[in-house]
């Protein structure tokens, strides 16, 4: 039972991260592969504020996060002002993140350097890891659904009509990538009071291609999808240990397969909402009512 729960507390801390990711490429069509420096950020924080000034787990997550996505203004800002996209933005976003790890891999004081961050509770439980990941799916909801996350699909559609539109381009982007670095800096909080310590090596490339390769096979504009292949894409290689050496490749191959044939995703576009529920909330009240009819009669 403890290894089907560490299965689920990791893949609900991809999940948190990836949403965040699936907001800033999913949404607003900014491809990022630097997103475990984000998560570095927000971890290392989180880190900091409770071993050493015993600020609230709670609290030191919501800092962790906030210090990530304030920090994402560095890339961000002069990024969105000389207009990058595309490539040269994910470039640019693995530049960062790499910077990022090689900083905390020779920064002994304080965070350890290459040592990792040692002494750190055992905090992110399966119920924390369990609310965390409704509320981030709940909050992420909200975000796309507002005129907020129609402005970032009208960037990702055509950046030129939809400033024709009144869009603030540089405000949109900007705004996206605080939500995603966010997201990502909570999830290295999780993480690192999950495992009980930090290291660098916790935040290479290929974290951030898991997270960008769960939104790209989950769908475009989809949260449901990311959500459900950031979980499996964890899930697979931990329950399939051997064949975990293969896992780039075999992405490589499904990124090929994905963009040739289903190039939105397996679920792109599908948006997540409540509907079912609600049908099946009403069909339930309306079993009630006949049945109190029945009685009553």
């Amino acid at each position: 039972m403890g290894y089907i729960n560490a299965i689920i507390i990791l893949g609900g801390i991809n999940v948190i991260a990836a949403l965040g990711v699936a907001i800033l490429t999913g949404y607003t069509g900014l491809f990022s592969i630097g997103h475990a420096g984000f998560m570095a950020l927000g971890g290392y924080m989180c880190a900091i504020m409770v071993m050493e000034f015993n600020v609230p787990f709670a609290l030191a997550l919501l800092i962790g996060g906030v210090f990530a996505g304030l920090c994402s203004f560095i890339i961000g800002y002069p990024a969105f002002r000389s207009r990058l996209r595309g490539d040269y933005f994910a470039i640019a976003t693995l530049g960062f993140s790499e910077a990022i790890r090689l900083v905390l891999n020779n920064t002994y004081q304080v965070v350890g350097g290459a040592f990792g961050y040692m002494g750190m509770s055992t905090l992110t439980t399966l119920p924390v890891i369990l609310i965390a990941v409704a509320l981030a799916l709940y909050f992420a909801h909200m975000f796309v659904t507002s005129q907020y996350g129609k402005n970032c699909i009208a960037v990702s559609q055509d950046e030129v009509a939809a400033q024709m539109m009144g869009v603030n381009l540089l405000r949109t982007k900007l705004i996206a990538l605080f939500i995603s670095a966010f997201y990502a800096g909570v999830a290295g909080g999780l993480l690192g009071f999950y495992m009980a310590y930090l290291s660098p090596s916790f935040f290479s490339i290929t974290r951030s291609s898991d997270l960008l390769a769960a939104v790209v096979f989950g769908g475009i504009q989809s949260l449901i999808g990311p959500f459900i292949t950031a979980f499996v894409l964890i899930a697979v290689p931990e329950l399939l240990r051997f064949f975990a050496e293969w896992r780039l490749v075999v992405y490589g191959l499904l990124f090929v397969v994905v963009m040739l044939f289903r190039p939105q995703g397996l679920l792109g576009y599908v948006e997540m909402n409540f509907a079912f529920a609600r049908r099946w909330w009403n069909k339930l009240t309306a079993k009630k009512d006949a049945s109190a009819k029945g009685g009553a009669a």
